[in-house]
């Protein structure tokens, strides 16, 4: 993917509009570290090389610059919650002012983000919230949100009749299956005589989803749309459809907007996909942790919320995808 100057893409854009009031603007600034030293924050990313993660570098870097501060990007290179986790604890060794996590699963961090809090060290989520609630706030998309608004985009590419199949990332993933468990009943209410296989797990394996769309495909002779809920998984379901030759007889939706997405659409083969907006996210955590540190000067221990901050979502299909609005929605593989 061709690289892209954000502040020149977005600037007077809705996302960037909202990034822009976060950081402050030149009359409205954020306030001046209390010391000379800069803080050092450190985000530590579920996947670091995935274009939805590097976008959010990117946003995160962009706010760590604006605002005057250090920030340094940390992770696995593959899905695994304890390589995560391992990360995190070698971040956490530092001493770090302050630390972003954008975890792979929701449980199984409070051990170590509880401790970093009651010293002082405020940990803003991202992404996906975690249980018990012990970071400072969670900024992540509304991914029911998100995949319920899909379903008008359903009707139209089946006509409320024949199957629809599911192909999703992995049981047990809540920021994956809120893609679909909210969409499943409006479908079905909404179109009675549309049959809903699924969900059939690729594990974010493009060729896994590649083998599961082409076993739906011959299981269901009148298969008319399939439902990925990832990138990895929209592109071995677009391999496997057009392995297949039936592109002119099923169409494909999915969630996110990785580079290889975009293309799909660009091409015609992915019919509508929901894009995110991380480079938002990446700018909103670091700015919520340098915010919490400024106005604490003492520290002290950090309060934990509940709370969620959502951040926007948006439809991309063939006839958006290359306008200002649908641009922003694109994620990333480099800043």
């Amino acid at each position: 993917m061709r690289k892209r100057k954000i502040a020149a893409a977005t600037g007077a854009a809705g996302v960037a509009l909202v990034a822009a009031a976060a950081m402050g603007t030149a009359g409205n600034a954020a306030p001046a570290a209390p010391t000379a030293d800069k803080l050092n924050i450190v985000f530590v990313a579920a996947l670091i090389n995935d274009s939805y993660f590097v976008t959010i570098k990117c946003g995160a870097l962009a706010a760590g610059k604006s605002l005057g501060v250090d920030v340094k990007w940390e992770g696995p290179t593959s899905n695994s919650v304890s390589a995560e986790l391992s990360a995190f604890q070698a971040a956490a060794a530092t001493n770090p002012d302050g630390m972003v996590l954008a975890p792979f699963s929701n449980t199984g961090f409070g051990g170590v983000i509880r401790p970093l809090m009651k010293k002082g060290v405020p940990v803003t989520l991202s992404g996906q919230a975690v249980e018990p609630p012990d970071g400072l706030t969670t900024y992540i998309s509304n991914f029911l949100k998100g995949g319920n608004s899909l379903a008008t985009e359903v009707g139209k590419l089946t006509g409320g009749t024949g199957t629809m199949a599911i192909v999703a990332d992995s049981t047990g993933n809540k920021t994956d299956s809120d893609r679909y468990t909210g969409l499943v009943p409006i479908l079905k209410k909404k179109y009675p005589k549309l049959k809903i296989v699924g969900p059939q797990y690729a594990s974010n394996s493009t060729a896994k989803a590649a083998s599961v769309t082409a076993s739906l495909i011959v299981g269901n002779p009148d298969l008319k749309l399939v439902y990925a809920s990832s990138g990895p998984e929209a592109v071995g379901a677009a391999s496997a459809i057009a392995a297949a030759h039936k592109s002119d007889k099923i169409k494909l939706i999915s969630f996110d907007s990785s580079p290889p997405q975009i293309q799909l659409l660009k091409q015609g083969k992915l019919a509508a996909t929901i894009g995110q907006s991380p480079f938002l996210t990446g700018t909103l955590t670091v700015t919520s942790v340098v915010k919490y540190l400024r106005a604490h000067p003492n520290k002290g221990p950090v309060p934990s919320s509940a709370k969620l901050s959502y951040t926007p979502t948006v439809l991309l299909t063939p006839k958006n995808v290359n306008t200002s609005l649908g641009k922003q929605y694109q994620y990333l593989t480099k800043c």
